[in-house]
């Protein structure tokens, strides 16, 4: 069984402090600092597979009026991405397995699963939806190839709290009507969150939990709500949000 530590038992929020100076941004928690790039944002870009609208996918070309055969090199790299890009959303517990209840690209490969647990007529309601809108998720690994500035942030709070560092992930939450994403962004719902523990990140009895930085530096602790040393559960907002994984 794990620790139970006062870091799970509230929320925990804050803000990061952000100066810019030029082109770079000083970012500070509790007096540890470390320099972003103003352009990178914490999330940067999902991969190209996943579409931030669903009804502006890239229409096929005019076909020739002679047919070109595709070179052999550059179909293998095609099915090379396609498998890259793999669903993964369902988290195997201890004893469980847990499949979302939300459509969506869940790309995040970093975490053994991402998993949304709420049934989606009661968050449509709760999140003031029509019955014909309906929610989208967004995920993918963010790494210090990828996101070194999003990624530093994170470790500017895990060491504020005394925590190691986990995977990170970005989470994007936002609801669909007619095939037309909308930002949920603001939006009051919370969704309950299942995050499978990496083999090598897990820590028998310790304390785990999630941390979640918004765009412009603010930032909340969220305490797991399970006692699955396999998995964490929090609850994750709507909107967009990067998300990483400590433990105590």
């Amino acid at each position: 069984m794990r620790n139970t530590v006062s870091h799970q038992i509230k929320i925990i929020t804050g803000k990061i402090a952000a100066v810019l100076a030029g082109s770079v941004m000083a970012l500070s928690v509790n007096g540890i600092v470390a320099g972003a790039t103003e352009g990178e944002g914490l999330g940067m870009s999902m991969p190209v597979e996943a579409a931030t609208d669903l009804t502006q996918y890239a229409e096929p070309e005019t076909a020739s009026a002679e047919p070109v055969q595709q070179p052999v090199q550059e179909t293998a790299q095609e099915e090379e991405a396609a498998i890259k890009y793999v669903q993964n959303n369902e988290v195997k517990g201890s004893g469980r397995n847990i499949k979302t209840n939300l459509n969506g690209h869940y790309y995040a490969s970093g975490v053994k699963g991402i998993a949304m647990t709420d049934q989606e007529w009661s968050l449509q309601v709760e999140a003031g939806m029509g019955v014909v809108e309906y929610f989208w998720v967004n995920t993918w690994d963010i790494t210090q190839d990828t996101a070194p500035m999003a990624v530093e942030t994170f470790r500017i709070v895990a060491a504020s709290e005394g925590a190691e560092l986990g995977p990170v992930v970005q989470i994007n939450i936002h609801k669909t009507l007619n095939g037309k994403m909308t930002s949920l962004e603001g939006n009051a719902v919370r969704f309950t969150t299942v995050m499978g523990i990496p083999d090598d990140f897990e820590r028998a009895g310790d304390g785990y939990a999630v941390v979640l930085v918004k765009a412009g530096g603010s930032f909340e602790i969220l305490p797991d709500m399970d006692e699955d040393d396999k998995t964490v559960t929090f609850k994750a907002k709507a909107g967009d949000g990067a998300y990483a994984l400590i433990h105590y």
